[in-house]
């Protein structure tokens, strides 16, 4: 089972290089892309450039002189673009259209087929250029994080990815991660990969697809493969703020340290929380929590979840302190732990 661990934590690698190439490769394409977009804040400064997109409170900025930055939302007193854009409302409402500030001071106002249409900027959560390559629409996130407690000999290792792309009606949600803990006599390790295909199907609704590949050595758990389906919605979305939860079906394939293998029905309960904050302390809080009710194995439930606290302490650089666990009322042995969690620090770069 060893040689499907390390081969497990192998393509996971592999998928996270090819991830930060694409992205670098893609940084080269659109530097000379003429900027003609139009940012004014609110404290009187005018900025030429290019809209990249507006996400989580903060709108991405490509400029000649200064290169790609990031403007808080609620900063700018004006956009204007002549170029085609997609624009999401706080209430899921979606826009299509050039950008001016017609319709007076803290409006932005969308020129498309339905005609001139001003909106209160604040109620915009959601900007993404039309025209705009695949590779742009990532975000990706790149840690890790090491300790060592002389006292107890024990030294911890954690490597962990997330990306994020979004295009007009579809979000790809993809993590990884990967702790290992030796206490000098025996070293233990669990591994995670997960992705999440949400479509969007009203303003708020969303179908998705989720499909997961576990290890974990405390639980007894060789590997675990898990592909799942459902409904989802996002209750509240702004620019502060994001929260939704999604409920569906999922079969999952288990091989287990006593060399058994289980094939369960299950369903699944998700939600997830983020919070931002953008003015200095710059903080993210993302919280994600997952139960899976055995159906096929009844009474057997399990659960995961991840919190974790960002604090930008360089541009692009972030501090994370991160708490995550599993659980399973029905582990693969009678030898095996129910739960398993970890408290782990690291540090990540934002491409």
């Amino acid at each position: 089972m060893l040689g499907l661990r390390t081969g497990f934590l192998n393509v996971s690698c592999t998928v996270i290089t090819l991830l930060a190439g694409f992205l670098a490769l893609a940084a080269t394409g659109p530097a000379f892309a003429a900027k003609t977009d139009i940012v004014v804040l609110k404290n009187g400064d005018r900025i030429t450039g290019e809209v990249k997109r507006l996400d989580r409170g903060r709108l991405r900025y490509s400029t000649n002189d200064m290169g790609t930055i990031y403007i808080e939302w609620d900063k700018i007193a004006k956009l204007v673009s002549k170029e085609f854009h997609r624009l999401q409302l706080g209430d899921g409402t979606v826009l299509y259209g050039t950008l001016s500030d017609g319709g007076g001071e803290g409006m932005l106002a969308v020129d498309g087929d339905r005609g001139t249409e001003p909106v209160p900027m604040l109620s915009y959560v959601s900007i993404t250029p039309v025209e705009q390559g695949w590779t742009e629409r990532i975000d990706l996130t790149l840690g890790a994080g090491y300790g060592y407690t002389k006292a107890s000999d024990v030294t911890t290792f954690n490597a962990y990815a997330d990306s994020e792309f979004q295009g007009e009606r579809i979000v790809v949600d993809t993590r990884f991660r990967s702790d290992y803990t030796n206490d000098g006599d025996e070293g233990t390790s669990r591994n995670k990969l997960t992705s999440e295909y949400r479509r969007l199907t009203g303003k708020r609704n969303y179908r998705f697809i989720l499909g997961v590949a576990d290890q974990n050595d405390e639980l007894d758990l060789d590997l675990r493969l898990g592909l799942g389906a459902g409904l989802g919605r996002y209750f509240v979305q702004n620019n502060r703020r994001r929260f939704l939860a999604a409920a569906g079906l999922g079969v999952t394939y288990s091989e287990n340290g006593d060399d058994t293998t289980d094939t369960d029905l299950e369903g699944i309960l998700t939600a997830r929380y983020d919070d931002f904050l953008y003015d200095t302390p710059k903080l993210d809080l993302t919280m994600r929590l997952g139960l899976f009710p055995s159906i096929t194995d009844a009474g057997r439930v399990r659960g995961s979840y991840d919190i974790t606290l960002s604090k930008e302490f360089i541009e692009d650089f972030f501090f994370d302190l991160g708490l995550n666990g599993t659980y399973d009322t029905d582990p693969a042995s009678d030898d095996a732990s129910k739960a398993d969690y970890a408290v782990t620090t690291g540090v990540s770069y934002e491409f």
